[in-house]
Parts: structure tokens; sequence; C-alpha cells
């Protein structure tokens, strides 16, 4: 065989080994990997739903080829973005229902339940997103106007927490309450037609449940709004048996892409079937159980270690108490299953690190969660390091209730309050979320306000409480990589690395670097989970 030959022979051959086939080439990217080292890099390579490799643009277009290639045009890729608290389902029924939320009087409120009414024939009229807070006269409403307004209608509005209702006397009345009714852990106020915390109870066993095209309509509903805002993870705080296996067919038939961390609603059933009841899938993690110890602060139902400052006959209210905590703490100890739980107040917050400490003792992998942990006593702050107790946070929750926290817990309590710093400190991470639809659904959002402490207009200049600001390395991992820990799923998702799920965003801009005047400016271009395109703008 002649020279050059040879050597054209030996060119094609190296060539053609090198030349591997994938699915998915992106490349001319700017791609922030969120791994121990926070790269950058130019390209990756996807096969099989899966990062192949991910590196340089010369080292992946010369290694691999595809029928699909997109060119980012230096787009910023970052892991696709995993709200770690929401409530994905009650998000999806309530677009069917009366939106309340951004009502600046209870006018409004009523004038939106006329319109639902007028749209609407059904006997019930649901509702949410009511809060008093935003109105002139910042007190419960009452509801004779709705009473007298729609008779035949029977009318449920829940306040944006949802910890606390408004009821028509029709509802009161099938529910079986009265103006004598008392509910431990809930609190009844006849005379206004609002229930608070288990108050709600008996009203809520009363509404007809979703059917089950209800639920799989709402699901998917609830998917397309977060795949336009980036999201390709969703943590899911709190559902019945019922509807976490209705997640796991829909997304077995491939309806639902969506990946979700589902968390059992606590009740008897669950306590006594937990070990039955793990499921562990690709796309469904449901290992975890939700307990709610109190209420929330826009109801006065966060139950605190002294009372209010603007009401001093009350101190909140504890839904569960300490030692049922502690009797879920050992049962999901036994199983083998994560609790998270509800703490809003320093008196729940302290019930719950003390439950859970006494169980746990010392340190640990378990990954129990504090969820919100708003006002949170110095004294406690450091059991979530001593026993690895991660703290699940809302930014959002700080930019909307930094305006009247001072009347609810007085100066001395609002200074710890809303930590977000110093409990990411303890264990040297944070779950991010929303809380939606008690907050926003944007992941941006989210980002802003954990990086500034402001509004949307900039309020306050320095930002609230500025030392408990998040830089934005730190709030980017809690929206990816440490939302994946909290979620036992770090070895699949949160992060760009070989060997992991091929869940990306495409931004138009570097949330690292970006003015803080920019960040909400930040457009979502595409959003791809499992390899796959899900959303583009």
């Amino acid at each position: 065989m002649k020279r050059p030959l040879y050597l054209l022979l030996i060119i094609l051959i190296s060539s053609c080994a090198q030349s591997i086939k994938v699915d998915l080439i992106v490349r001319n990217a700017t791609i922030i990997s969120v791994d121990e080292t926070m790269g950058e890099f130019e390209a990756m390579a996807v096969r099989d739903g899966k990062i192949i490799e991910i590196g340089a643009e010369n080292q992946i277009m010369n290694r691999y080829q595809a029928d699909s290639v997109i060119d980012a045009h230096k787009q910023f890729v970052y892991p696709g973005l995993i709200d770690a608290h929401t409530h994905f389902l009650g998000y999806g029924l309530g677009k069917s229902n009366v939106d309340l939320v951004g009502t600046s009087s209870f006018k409004e409120v009523v004038d939106r339940i006329k319109h639902q009414v007028e749209q609407n024939d059904s006997e019930w009229i649901i509702g949410r997103g009511w809060d008093q807070n935003d109105w002139g006269v910042k007190k419960f409403p009452n509801n004779d106007t709705l009473n007298t307004l729609f008779p035949d209608r029977k009318i449920v509005m829940k306040r944006i927490d949802g910890h606390a209702i408004l009821a028509t006397d029709n509802v009161l009345t099938s529910a079986g309450l009265t103006i004598n009714s008392e509910i431990s852990g809930g609190q009844v106020l006849y005379d206004l037609g609002i229930l608070v915390d288990e108050a709600m109870a008996p009203v809520e066993k009363i509404i007809p449940v979703p059917t089950e095209s209800q639920i799989d309509h709402a699901l998917l509903q609830a998917q397309d709004d977060c795949f336009k805002h980036g999201l390709t993870s969703v943590t899911e705080a709190g559902l019945k048996v019922n509807e976490i296996r209705r997640i796991d067919q829909l997304q077995r038939e491939g309806d639902l892409k969506m990946r979700i961390m589902a968390m059992y609603s606590a009740g008897p059933d669950i306590m006594l079937n937990l070990e039955d009841l793990r499921i562990k899938t690709d796309r469904l993690t449901s290992q975890a159980v939700k307990v709610y110890v109190d209420g929330a602060l826009g109801s006065r139902g966060a139950k605190l270690l002294a009372p209010y400052s603007d009401d001093t006959l009350s101190s909140g209210l504890m839904i569960t108490g300490e030692d049922s905590i502690r009797k879920w703490a050992k049962a999901c100890y036994d199983a083998d299953f994560q609790l998270c739980v509800h703490c809003i107040g320093d008196g729940g917050n302290r019930a719950a690190l003390n439950a859970m400490s006494d169980v746990l003792q010392g340190t640990n992998d378990r990954r129990w969660r504090i969820e919100h942990a708003q006002v949170v006593n110095p004294e406690d702050r450091l059991k979530f390091g001593e026993y690895n107790i991660l703290p699940s946070m809302q930014p959002t929750h700080v930019t909307s209730d930094m305006y009247w926290v001072k009347e609810r817990l007085g100066q001395a309590r609002e200074s710890h309050a809303y930590s977000t710093r110093s409990l990411m400190e303890e264990n040297g991470m944070i779950a991010l979320g929303t809380d939606f639809p008690v907050e926003d659904i944007s992941a941006i959002s989210t980002f802003y306000a954990a990086v500034t402490r402001q509004d949307h207009n900039g309020f306050p200049s320095d930002g609230y409480f500025p030392s408990e600001r998040l830089k934005r390395e730190e709030a980017l991992k809690g929206m990816t990589i440490w939302a994946a820990i909290a979620n036992f799923d770090e070895n699949k998702i949160g992060s760009l690395e070989a060997g992991k799920f091929a869940d990306f965003v495409i931004l138009d801009r570097n949330l690292l670097t970006c003015d803080d005047s920019e960040i909400l400016q930040t457009q979502v271009l595409q959003t791809w989970l499992n390899g796959e395109l899900v959303y583009e703008k």
C-alpha cells in the first residue's frame, strides 16, 4: 500500500472511531454546570436523556455527532431549576377557581366572585388569594355581603397562605359549625364566617372532591406553567395517597413529564402504611411525610413563644403538638422516611426542632426538613446544624411579608425572622422554593428576592435585613443542586454533569453577573427535560 493512501486510511479510521453518535448536542453556549467547581463550558452531548459529556466546543464537536444540534448563540445554560416547596396540584386546580391574588379591597374580592358566579352555574364557588394585609382596612372580612348577594351559592374563599377561609353561612351550616363550635388547633370566628387552620377541616371535608379527569387536567396545566418558568422539578408539599398515585400513573403514561418529589400529607392511614407507600422512579420520589405544626403569620395562626405584638391575647395555634411531632419523627425514622415539618412561628419551630432532635440524636443523613422556618429563636438555630436538619425557605415570602412583619412580631423578634443566610450557614446549604400558589410561580423572582431582599420596585433600597441576603452562587445552588440534595436526587439532577439527566434551561442573561436591576427582566428561552425540548419562547 502506498504511504499517502495508508495515511488517509488511518485518518479516516481515527475520525470514525472518535465520532460517537448521540441524540443531542448543545454548542456555542455558556454552560454553568453548578457542579463542585461551578465550571463554565461551551458544549455538551446528550444520549438517552442523559448527559454523556460536557466540555469545550471543539472537544464535543470533534468527538460526537447528532441529528439534533442546538446553537445556543452564547446564551446561558443552567441546570433545570427546582422549586423546593410548591402546591403543584393545588395550583393547577386553582386555575379554574376565583383568583383573588392582588385584590386591594374586599369590594374587589366581591366583584371577582360576582364575575365567577355570572360565568358558572355550579353550586360551589371556590377561590383563593385574598390578603387583608394588602387592603386599606387590614382586618379580616366578614361574610355578610356574600350571604346577601349569593344566597343560593356555597362560597369558600381561602386566604393566600392557605391557613384561613371565608365561607358563607350555608357552608358553615352544612359543615355542622355553630357559634359555639370550638376546634383544637383552629379558630372559629363564626360571626365573620372566618375559619383558621384546623377549623377549616369540617368545610374542606364537604367541598366536592375533584374528579380524576380534573386532577389530570390540573397537573398538566401546572406542568405547562412550570416549564415556561424554567422549572423541571418541583417538591409537592403534601398530597393524599390517591393523588400521588395518579401522578405516578400519568408519568408512566408519558403525559406528565415533570420530575416531582411528593410528600404525603400526615394522617393515621399514612403512619400505619409508611413501608408500603415508598415510590422511587426517575420522575417521582415519594418517601416523605408533611406535618403541619402551626399556621401562618398573616392570619396570626403561627405559634409564637410570646403573644403577637398586635394581638396580645393570642400567641397563635399549634396544629400538631410536640408529642405528636415526636411520634411522627419516630415513625419516619423507623421506616427511613423523610420528615418535612411546616413551621412558621418561633414556638412552632422550637417544638419541631426539639422533637426531631430527640429522635435524630446527632449527625445523620436523614435530610429532615423544616419548611418555611420563618421565625426561629437564635437559641434554637444551632439545632439545624447539630442534627443536620435542612431549612427549606421561600425568599419571596420575605418580600411579601416585610411590610407588616414588625407589627406582628415587634422589633426584637423581627430581627430573627426570615433568617435565610443564618440558617443556610448551619449546614452549608438551603433549599429554595416559592410555595406557589401562595407566591408567584416565577423562579426568577425567587432568585431576585434571595439576592436582593427587595420588592420589584427596589424597596427597601438596601434590602430587608441585608445581612441575610444570599450570594448569587448560593441562590442558584438553592434552586438547583441544594434543592436536589434536599430531595435525595443529587445523583440524577441539580447540576450539569456526565451521567445526570439532561434537564436544563437556557436564559438570555447571566444570573451570576448581571446587575440587580436586570434580574427580573430575565427571559426563559428554552426548557429541556430528559433531553427533550418541553418549552420554547
